[in-house]
């Protein structure tokens, strides 16, 4: 196993964007079906002079939530104020969008109980206003005194995206769209675990996803021959017993019929009558005499 809980999976995974926390008053969850989102009463908690009025990540976000139309349905919870359009809030786009080797099927098909929380968290990172907070380098919530791992300023000469990038002249590479411990509460990284416990992940650098993504790909692996044969005469097997079941509950309701009859006095099967007999086989005695003097004659 590559992670032994819900807080391995979230806080590795995802390379330090996130961090489980015990208390549902100081995390975030990455889904709700409230009508409210339970999000803003956390960030007006954590962060009261933070700004959320704008989409602080630069991916595939817009520059302010805004409400979406009736075809939002995917990324459902943001459809009142949303930092994505319809044209990322979709499964596959989520998947395949970050490019070559960024699938979170990369070793194998998920399944659906699982891969349903990485459309969620797919869609919390592109679609949440709240998420923006939590910029790496650029971000209300990060902490400079304490952690030097972020900053509260981004400098554009520090990212090797921007045009303004000047190669060495900052100690840490910033970035517009990478997120830093980011409260997550710990139920909901229980259940991604548990929806997840029979599925196979890439276990390259701890488990990292952004690590992953430049190891070789290896598919889950495929049952042994001999297993498939076991699986395969188990099969038969059942549907032998099944229809040996279906025989002997028709063998058992014909014979209550059967009972039945016998016990109102008209039963199904009669003996034939012996005086039909003796007369049956009479008539057919005569009728070989008469022939056979006819014959004489």
């Amino acid at each position: 196993e590559i992670y032994n809980d819900g807080t391995e999976l979230c806080e590795k995974m995802w390379g330090g964007a996130f961090k489980v926390v015990d208390n549902d008053t100081e995390a975030y969850t990455m889904w709700f079906f409230d009508s409210m989102n339970p999000n803003d009463k956390i960030s007006q908690r954590l962060h009261p002079t933070g700004d959320t009025s704008f989409c602080n990540l630069q991916y595939f976000h817009k520059g302010t939530p805004t409400p979406e139309g009736d075809n939002f349905t995917e990324c459902h919870p943001w459809k009142q104020a949303s930092c994505c359009n319809s044209n990322i809030a979709n499964a596959e786009v989520l998947r395949t969008g970050y490019g070559a080797n960024y699938e979170w099927d990369r070793c194998g098909k998920l399944s659906p109980a699982c891969e349903r929380f990485f459309v969620q968290e797919g869609c919390f990172y592109e679609c949440s206003p709240h998420i923006g907070l939590y910029r790496k380098w650029g971000g209300h919530a990060c902490d400079e005194a304490t952690d030097p791992g972020c900053s509260n300023t981004y400098n554009a000469t520090c990212d090797p995206f921007s045009p303004s990038y000047i190669q060495g002249a900052c100690a840490n590479e910033h970035n517009t769209w990478q997120v830093h411990q980011m409260p997550i509460r710990k139920d909901y990284c229980d259940s991604w675990l548990t929806a997840c416990a029979n599925d196979f992940f890439c276990a390259a650098g701890d488990g990292d996803y952004f690590s992953c993504a430049t190891a070789p790909p290896t598919l889950a692996p495929t049952p042994a021959p001999e297993k498939e044969k076991e699986e395969k005469l188990f099969r038969e097997l059942i549907a032998v017993i099944v229809v040996l079941g279906a025989l002997l509950v028709a063998t058992a309701v014909f014979l209550c019929v059967v009972f039945k009859k016998e016990k109102d006095g008209k039963p199904m099967f009669q003996p034939l009558s012996e005086g039909k007999a003796d007369k049956k086989s009479m008539g057919s005695v005569q009728s070989m005499a008469m022939s056979k003097k006819g014959q004489v004659v």
